[in-house]
């Protein structure tokens, strides 16, 4: 009967074990977490992050802008197709859609140098199009590259200014 006992207990250990297993696994596959208040969305992104959310159904990367990086894209706005596109240099924080022409395929955060990128232009951070090579500077403004077409700017999903705050 203690054999028997011992057995209903490895059991149990190992049926939780696996319902544990199941439960990391679902919750990793999700993606980051779904915020419904769009006045809260972004606050726990850091001053000069730029991190990954989910507000609503929409897969946004979001930029806390520091001062640095304000100054940073007005200094890239030589270097970009339409310094008007994307989100502007004021606001405190700018989210850009992760979606691509293709389905599951989405805008990648890069903070090293991408390689279709010539070393005279400067690079703060950005995001790449893995689809069509589209290189993007944090404020969704699509990069000029000279053996490149003309891509549009990243679709800016919401900004949210000092006003807003």
């Amino acid at each position: 009967m203690a054999r028997e006992g011992l057995l209903r207990v490895v059991k149990i250990m190992f049926a939780l074990l696996a319902l544990a297993f199941l439960f990391i696994l679902f919750r990793s596959l999700s993606g980051p977490p779904r915020v419904t208040n769009p006045a809260t969305a972004f606050d726990n992104v850091q001053i000069g992050e730029t991190a990954l959310r989910r507000l609503g159904n929409e897969r946004v990367w979001a930029t806390r802008l520091s001062a640095s990086q304000r100054s940073q894209a007005l200094e890239l706005s030589a270097f970009v197709h339409d310094p008007m596109s994307g989100c502007g240099a004021t606001v405190v924080v700018c989210a850009v859609s992760v979606k691509t022409e293709r389905a599951g395929i989405e805008i990648m955060f890069s903070a090293k140098v991408p390689p279709q990128l010539p070393n005279q232009l400067p690079w703060f951070g950005g995001f790449v199009d893995p689809n069509s090579g589209a290189v993007y500077d944090r404020l969704g403004r699509a990069y000029r590259l000279p053996t490149q077409p003309v891509f549009p700017p990243l679709q800016v999903f919401m900004t949210v200014s000092d006003n807003y705050l």
